[in-house]
């Protein structure tokens, strides 16, 4: 469609046409194959970093101590890290993991655990000699008031512990199982590899989305975060919040001893 303009223009007759182009009444087949190729490809980041990280496909589909707590998983993860350091200098930070105004924390970032969580007391930067035995039956809590807390399923001291709760609800689940297991694999060179596995059943079923979008994608975060945290303290590294480390030198400190 063409338009004619006339006009004059310090006394000479200027003619425009104008032409317009077509209207779309839609997206094009290109943009809307990007779009949906782009969709698909966040949709498959955010279910496979809501399922897995730092493992391999052999270590992703291993059975692990504390799968037979929930046969059935509608979620779960599965999460690894090398840990320069000896399964037996690794193990102390796992067993006095617990909620930080009672046990040694999660090792999590402080920034996260009070932004998240609004948790004020910060993880351990030592090994407590108080926290270092638990048993089958024994509660870790994960609540300033023990509201929420983990009973211990299984130790296998410093090879395994699995956590398991029916109370860690958060909205839309009513109702949930989940076990929450560190396995500690020896590795050459004295190293450990170390292993988060978290499998979940709750209902309503109609919560799957929920359990793909945000507990999927808050699991990397909290999980990875973890893992660096175990990692930075069993190698015995500082904090790296000042120089030459705020909590003192980079000996590494020994596991204690029975």
């Amino acid at each position: 469609m063409k338009q004619v303009i006339k006009k004059r223009v310090l006394g000479r007759r200027i003619v425009l046409v104008l032409a317009s182009r077509p209207s779309s009444r839609g997206p094009s087949a290109v943009a809307l194959t990007l779009a949906g190729a782009a969709a698909g490809a966040t949709g498959y980041l955010v279910h496979r970093v809501g399922r897995r990280s730092g493992v391999t496909n052999e270590e992703m589909n291993a059975v692990l101590p504390g799968d037979e707590l929930v046969t059935q998983p509608m979620w779960g993860s599965t999460r690894a890290i090398t840990i320069d350091a000896p399964v037996e200098e690794v193990w102390p930070w796992i067993v006095q993991m617990g909620f930080p105004t009672h046990r040694a924390g999660w090792y999590t970032p402080y920034v996260l655990d009070r932004l998240t969580f609004g948790i004020r007391e910060r993880s351990a930067e030592q090994l407590r000699p108080e926290l270092q035995e638990l048993n089958v039956g024994d509660r870790v809590p994960d609540s300033a008031d023990w509201s929420v807390y983990f009973t211990v399923a299984e130790v296998d001291a410093p090879y395994a512990l699995v956590l398991h709760s029916t109370r860690h609800l958060i909205k839309p689940f009513r109702t949930i199982d989940f076990s929450w297991a560190f396995v500690l694999r020896e590795c050459e060179g004295a190293k450990t590899r170390l292993f988060i596995r978290a499998r979940a059943r709750y209902t309503p079923s109609w919560a799957r989305p929920f359990a793909a979008l945000v507990l999927g994608p808050g699991d990397f975060v909290n999980a990875s975060g973890m893992l660096r945290g175990i990692k930075r303290r069993a190698e015995g590294r500082p904090a790296a919040s000042s120089p030459g480390g705020q909590f003192g030198s980079k000996t590494r400190v020994p596991a204690v001893s029975e």
